[in-house]
């Protein structure tokens, strides 16, 4: 069954400027309005039962009775995403404050040192979600300290292909959620077998992994559930982009205190 809005937009050029009036009256109050019989409704509009009737004919319902019905669904809805957009901004600002809290318990020390040696800055990703992630990291990295990177596709293939040209003291930073990527493990393993001098750092989801084992430098976050059905789980990385803003302004400290 389409939901009263879908309805409404799908009739919208069928629909006078006073229909579209009450239409939007009727959505900004649906649940007052869903309690009102068809003639205290149409007191409160100033109209006739009728208009109401044929309006409701315009939009694809059999009557009044299923114009309650859909309005009653309509507030539940909103209701609901109201719900879960407060739960997630908690949800949201508790990982916030966690990251925070997290950041400040590490030590930076040797990671600025040696990120400030660092010729060649590579960064590969493990999805689409990673790769906004690392393309954030790049421009920060290029534009608050004159690091530029190279953000290479998310293929392992393309990964193998580093053995060639990855030279000593290069930083390949790593971007996957879970940190579980057997090809990908076993690959880096091998990275740091054959040059010792890699630098390899990771940033991951808030747990153990094989990938962090593998790094030279771990860091995590916590993503923020956006919402879930039965069968997905939708997420918010906002944590993500705040461990990089605090990496980035930490660093520019350490320089300033560096040149002193």
């Amino acid at each position: 069954m389409a939901g009263l809005k879908a309805r409404i937009v799908e009739k919208s050029s069928y629909l006078n400027p006073s229909d579209k009036k009450i239409l939007n009256y009727l959505l900004n109050n649906a649940a007052e309005c869903s309690e009102l019989s068809l003639a205290k409704l149409a007191k409160k509009l100033y109209v006739s039962e009728s208009a109401i009737f044929r309006l409701c004919k315009k939009i694809g319902l059999s009557g009044y009775s299923e114009l309650k019905y859909e309005l009653a669904d309509f507030s539940k809805g909103e209701k609901r995403m109201v719900k879960q957009q407060d739960t997630f901004a908690e949800r949201l600002v508790k990982n916030l404050r966690l990251e925070l809290s997290y950041f400040r318990t590490l030590d930076f020390e040797s990671f600025y040192s040696t990120l400030n040696q660092t010729k060649n800055i590579y960064i590969y990703t493990t999805g689409w979600q990673q790769a906004s992630i690392a393309s954030y990291l790049s421009n920060q990295l290029l534009v608050n300290v004159g690091k530029p990177t190279v953000v290479m596709p998310s293929a392992i293939s393309e990964l193998k292909m580093s053995k060639n040209w990855l030279q000593d003291h290069d930083q390949l930073i790593v971007i996957s959620f879970s940190g579980e990527d057997p090809d990908l493990c076993q690959l880096l393993d091998e990275l740091h077998l054959l040059n010792e001098h890699l630098t390899i750092t990771s940033l991951t989801t808030i747990k153990e992994s094989r990938l962090a084992s593998l790094s030279d430098y771990s860091l995590f976050f916590q993503p923020s559930l956006f919402h879930e059905s039965i069968s997905t789980k939708n997420w918010a990385f906002s944590p993500a982009y705040t461990m990089i803003d605090l990496l980035i302004n930490g660093y520019c400290e350490w320089l300033r205190k560096e040149d002193e």
